[in-house]
Formats: C-alpha cells, structure tokens, sequence
C-alpha cells in the first residue's frame, strides 16, 4: 500500500530554551520504523518537555524521572500506564496537570470510552499496534472503517505520535487500500483501570 505518510523520524531536543539547566535524554531513531519502546521514550519525553514549558514539573528532578521511566520500559514495568501516570501517582494532581495539558490541545473526553468493545479482530491482526499501545498507555477504540481510527489514552499528546507510527505500521498491510485519517481523543484517568483490564489484561498495578 502507498501511504502519503512517510516512517516515523523522532527527534527530541536535549534541552529546553526555557530551562537551559535541564538535559533530557536524546531519542534518535535510524530512519524507518522504530520500535514500540522508542515511541513510547519519544511520547515521553515530549510529554516532559511540554510539561517544562508550562512549569508544571520540577526541573531539578525531570532528567531524572524521565531516565527511569526509560529503564521502567525497558524492563517491562508501567504497561498500560504511560508517561503521566508515572509522574503524577497521585489522582489530584494528575487531574490537574490533565487539564492544563489538554487546555493546548481541545481534545474531546470520552466519558463512555469505557462501553466501547476493544477491537479484538484488529489487535489480532496487528500485534505490533497493539504492543504499541501496551508500552504507550493507549488503545484503539475504533478501527471498523477502512478510512478512519480512533485512538484513545489520557494524555493528549499522544495522539499524533500515534497517528504517524501506527500509519507506518499499516503500510505493510495488504488489506489497507489508502491511509487513514486519526482521531485522538481523551479518557478520564477514573476509567483507565477498567480499559486496560479489558483491552490488554493488565490489572491497575506496575
């Protein structure tokens, strides 16, 4: 299949203009597809960057947060959980942090996203996409069309990351006949548990 969407090039910068004092780790891919793990470092540390910016994480503590986070990954703790659920383990401050993010992104919050069926013949189809969203802290609530998806997770970052990887992935699918255009939208961190318990399993521990 020929998609107008070309492999994913993630980039990161490895320092903040404006805190200049903090080194973050760079992710830098070969050209090409890049692996799960990769992509979710790369929607991690984007997250921390943003989260920077708007001054909502200590800087003294985010290179390191963001390496454990990495090492976490890549010994097969916090699936299903993402990024902000490490940061921010407490329920009060994530919903803030939640607010502030998606204040920038408009993001729709699927408050049912709970009664929709995980897409079970799809993640059958393409274990890879759902390995994906086990290591990212996302899920596909809705691939029945052949022109659209839905993606879901509670940080709205993570959308286009997604949009661009999954694409990619979808290019070495016979049955794909043309690119598909992405939806992101939100899920309240209240319903996370229950949605990951039935999409991939995993039960609401690390």
């Amino acid at each position: 299949m020929k998609s107008n969407v070309g492999g994913i090039r993630l980039k990161l910068s490895t320092a903040m203009d404006s805190q200049p004092a903090v080194r973050l780790p760079q992710i830098v891919p070969e050209a090409g597809h890049v692996s799960a793990r990769v992509l979710a470092k790369a929607i991690a540390e984007s997250t921390v960057k943003r989260l920077l910016e708007g001054e909502m994480l200590d800087p003294a503590s985010a290179s390191d947060d963001l390496l454990r986070y990495g090492i976490s990954l890549d010994q097969g703790l916090h699936l299903g959980h993402g990024i902000l659920r490490f940061l921010f383990p407490d329920e009060g401050r994530l919903a803030m942090v939640l607010v502030w993010l998606n204040s920038h992104s408009n993001l729709h919050i699927w408050e049912i996203a709970n009664r929709i069926p995980p897409p079970e013949a799809f993640y059958k189809a393409h274990p890879g996409i759902l390995e994906a969203c086990k290591v990212c802290g996302a899920v596909i609530l809705d691939a029945s069309t052949p022109s659209t998806m839905t993606t879901g997770s509670i940080n709205p970052l993570d959308g286009e990351f997604l949009a661009r990887w999954i694409q990619t992935e979808l290019e070495y699918d016979q049955t794909e006949t043309r690119p598909r255009f992405f939806f992101h939208v939100l899920i309240p961190p209240s319903l996370w548990p229950g949605i990951i318990r039935t999409h991939f399993g995993l039960d609401h521990v690390v």
